[in-house]
């Protein structure tokens, strides 16, 4: 499976496009769970209290306009206020991120993994051809190895002639690369935390700039009605970044410690198999 997200795959596609989809579904609450629409039920409300000021509809008028708003209204669902609110700018741009955080989540969950870092069968197999002193078996076993461990026995191995001091200084050097490799992969997820918020509030300065809009180029006091699209704007893209910014935070967080657990525990282990060089 890792040489599958590695190659980026049909499957691979398909795989994270639907991790995408269900994210996205819940972290933004885009799922229809009844009949709802803000402009909607502002317009028809509106338009009732016109009717009553001005008494100049019969009422079987008002109870077919009534019924027929409430037939829009029934049509509507947090999917299409959603996507609605967040515009052709911010929609595409939340779908991206969302994207990209989900990719990194499954590569990162792949990577920081102790069988991937330390794979047992390859340390058991290690051990034993040094017990038996078979040295250059020992080697092209960590050598063939692609996990950070295999890299780093393999530096020290191949140094070890050289006297153990610069063995454990190549090896340290290796470790720092891998280290860094994986802490680098990492970091991107904290990248998409910091964001997904500042595409949120961005969201809610535009949506705030087109109410204020709305209300100097309009001679009279605004109907709410004509101010609830870049309110909508303004509350649900913030609300959209919040909910994408902090699983992230979650995430990377999780992902660090468990990465400094491993580090430690493979800084532990790599010591206990070279000792034995230790003059």
């Amino acid at each position: 499976m890792r040489k599958l997200f590695s190659t980026c795959s049909p499957i691979h596609s398909i795989g994270l496009f639907l991790f995408f989809v269900v994210f996205f579904s819940f972290s933004v609450g885009l799922i229809s769970v009844g009949p709802i629409s803000l402009v909607s039920f502002l317009e028809a409300q509106e338009e009732t209290e016109d009717e009553a000021e001005n008494n100049t509809a019969d009422t079987t008028d008002d109870d077919e306009t009534v019924a027929a708003d409430e037939g829009d209204v029934s049509q509507d669902s947090y999917l299409f206020w959603y996507l609605k609110a967040l515009g052709p700018i911010f929609a595409p741009a939340f779908a991206v991120t969302s994207i990209c955080f989900v990719m990194l989540v499954v590569m990162n969950w792949m990577s920081i993994n102790r069988n991937n870092i330390m794979p047992q069968t390859m340390i058991d197999v290690f051990k034993q051809q040094l017990d038996d002193q078979n040295f250059q078996e020992a080697y092209e076993t960590a050598h063939a190895s692609e996990a950070p461990q295999g890299k780093i026995l393999a530096a020290g191995l191949a140094k070890m002639q050289a006297g153990y001091e610069a063995a454990q200084q190549s090896m340290s050097d290796v470790a720092e690369e891998e280290i860094m490799r994986l802490e680098q992969k990492l970091g991107w997820i904290a990248m998409i935390a910091g964001i997904a918020p500042m595409l949120g509030l961005l969201g809610t300065v535009f949506g705030m700039v087109d109410s204020f809009n709305v209300i100097a180029r309009s001679g009279t006091a605004p109907q709410a009605s004509e101010l609830a699209a870049g309110i909508s704007t303004a509350l649900i893209t913030t609300q959209v970044g919040l909910l994408i910014a902090i699983p992230a935070m979650i995430v990377y967080e999780f992902l660090r410690n468990k990465l400094a657990l491993l580090v430690l525990e493979l800084t532990v282990q790599t010591e206990n198999l070279m000792n034995r060089f230790k003059a």
